[in-house]
């Protein structure tokens, strides 16, 4: 029994001693894309709309065609969302600048604006900033979409 535990022991040091050795045959790889802020993205004007209906979600949508428009728009109860959105669009996209858009609240409150990022991805985000007050009840949510223009290319 002895000469099974030491020979036990004896393995499992080697064992842990191997795992200590150099990084050195670590390759690194391409740099993955930096999450956080994007340089020169800008917030328009948010969009509310009371029963507008719409899932929230901070994975930003390209609204780049009117397939994706429609799709994006799609979610939405009254026409009158779907034209407010489909108006900031085509102005915003006449910058020739990438325009995402996400569903930021669906609620009492109405965010006061929203952030662009990347994930850790390099995905979109679209963030809604904190309400300073929130209501702890109302007759009807409130649907607000978040559209940014972005530079770059897709």
């Amino acid at each position: 029994m002895k000469r099974t535990l030491g020979a036990l022991f004896a393995t499992a040091t080697l064992l842990a001693t191997a795992g200590c050795g150099s990084s050195s045959s670590t390759v690194d790889g391409p740099a993955g894309p930096t999450a956080g802020p994007i340089t020169g993205a800008h917030v328009l004007p948010l969009i509310s709309v009371t029963g507008g209906g719409g899932t929230t979600s901070t994975s930003a949508t390209l609204l780049d065609t009117k397939a994706h428009i429609r799709a994006f728009t799609a979610q939405f109860r009254p026409p009158t969302m779907a034209g407010r959105v489909n108006a900031a669009v085509k102005q915003a996209a006449s910058s020739g600048q990438l325009v995402y858009g996400a569903v930021v609240a669906v609620g009492c409150d109405r965010p006061p604006g929203a952030v662009v990022s990347l994930d850790a991805n390099g995905d979109v985000q679209i963030t809604p900033e904190e309400v300073a007050s929130p209501l702890q009840e109302c007759l009807a949510p409130v649907t607000t979409v978040a559209l940014a223009s972005v530079p770059g290319s897709d």
